[in-house]
């Protein structure tokens, strides 16, 4: 009997206590699930990013169609340099500007509707066709060509998006090019 209670009481202390490699083997899990999360929540955050910077595009569409509607009076959409002026090249990245105007060009007594900030870290923007200025009618429209905007993350953390905008002036965002062809992100 005695032999007895003596291996009941080891498999007692035994059970208890945690031999190293069962707490190695437990480190190990949680880092890898701990390595999954921060790069989880990293994804969650770029995503969150890019979804901010391409609603605030089109945000910045609807506000300008808006606002040839209301004032009678054509509305311009263009990248903005520095110095807050209508750039020379197609480059959104620096933000934009909107502005009622009779010409394309931002004269000095023109009001600013609205300037945008540049966008967020690691978050790239082209336009199609290169477009430098969105130009809406009083209609609403804004002629020329179909136009798109594509957005990128750099670390490809979030999933690329695209802004199509018709002539008749209404934008639509996709996970495709406008012509449901793969986007491609240099």
């Amino acid at each position: 009997m005695a032999h007895l209670g003596s291996v009941q009481g080891s498999s007692a202390e035994r059970a208890s206590g945690v031999t190293l490699p069962e707490m190695l083997i437990s480190l190990a899990v949680i880092a890898v699930l701990a390595a999954g999360a921060v790069h989880s929540m990293a994804g969650f955050v770029q995503e969150t990013r890019m979804a901010g910077e391409v609603n605030r595009l089109v945000l910045a569409l609807h506000l300008a169609r808006s606002e040839a509607i209301k004032r009678g009076r054509r509305t311009v959409l263009c990248p903005a340099t520095v110095n807050g002026r209508c750039a020379d090249r197609a480059g959104w990245e620096n933000g934009w500007l909107l502005f009622a105007s009779d010409n394309r060009e931002r004269e000095p007594d023109e009001p600013l509707i609205r300037m945008a900030p540049p966008l967020a870290s690691f978050i790239g923007m082209r336009s199609g066709n290169h477009r430098k200025r969105i130009v809406y009618q009083v209609d609403g429209s804004c002629g020329g060509t179909n136009s798109s905007f594509t957005f990128c993350d750099a670390h490809r953390l979030a999933r690329p998006r695209v802004i199509c905008l018709s002539n008749t002036g209404r934008p639509r965002v996709t996970f495709t090019r406008c012509d449901g062809r793969p986007i491609t992100c240099p």
